[in-house]
């Protein structure tokens, strides 16, 4: 009985330990992260391959269509730690649409929600645009259209007010995304409620279920022209 009291407080301790040990994500500005972790596939989402000067390699699709695309088969072996990417990985992709909702992650990456632009076709798919040299002007440019100001900190995700809905379009690869359902940190009443892809936690920090989906890796992005060019 006398030690119950010291068992307790061992147990808060290590409790208290446990959840202080995320350590928090610098983001200085728009293309510079400082102690940036959890970059899940992180060789095969950030492909130094260049965008097809070939337009005909690149297929027009709208957030509904790469929604609808079906998941894996059951003989696939896929996970967070799989960096080579799969065949069905290697398609280039010009996605149309809206802006709901962004954020950014602890891995350093930002991901922009986007809508069919011009109707309420279901599905809300992300573009993600990771940290790299690559990808330095892009993340100036969304960042531009957000309130955000540097430097902030990060210990898991946290959300980026857009000015405006933007229809953009963002030309770049599949990929085919391993994250956990207590990352997805978008809010529940918004548009992005249907999001499948979020973020890229293997789940080990909290202990959650992890589930696949597809989303594009941004290589180039620039507002639509019009509503009409996601039809």
């Amino acid at each position: 009985m006398r030690r119950a009291p010291f068992a307790l407080f061992a147990f808060v301790v290590a409790s208290i330990f446990a959840k202080s040990t995320a350590p928090e994500v610098t983001f200085v500005s728009p293309f510079e992260c400082v102690g940036f972790h959890g970059k899940n596939r992180w060789v095969a989402k950030t492909d130094l391959t260049p965008v097809p000067l070939d337009k005909s390699a690149i297929q027009s699709v709208t957030p509904s269509q790469i929604y609808a695309r079906e998941g894996l088969g059951p003989d696939v072996d896929l996970t967070q730690y799989t960096e080579a990417r799969m065949a069905s990985e290697q398609k280039w992709y010009a996605l149309t649409g809206r802006i709901v909702d962004a954020k950014v992650e602890a891995d350093g990456d930002i991901h922009i929600a986007l809508v069919y632009a011009t109707g309420n076709n279901a599905g809300t798919v992300s573009a993600e645009i990771p940290v790299g040299r690559k990808w330095c002007e892009i993340r100036q440019t969304v960042f531009g259209w957000t309130t955000q100001n540097f430097p902030f900190g990060v210990k898991t995700a946290h959300t980026l007010k857009i000015r405006e809905p933007h229809v953009i379009r963002v030309t770049g690869k599949a990929f085919y995304e391993h994250w956990t359902r207590a990352r997805r940190s978008f809010k529940p009443e918004k548009h992005a409620e249907r999001l499948r892809g979020v973020g890229d936690s293997s789940g080990d920090e909290n202990g959650s279920d992890s589930m696949n989906y597809w989303e594009v890796i941004a290589d180039n992005l620039s507002k639509a022209a019009s509503e009409e060019e996601a039809v």
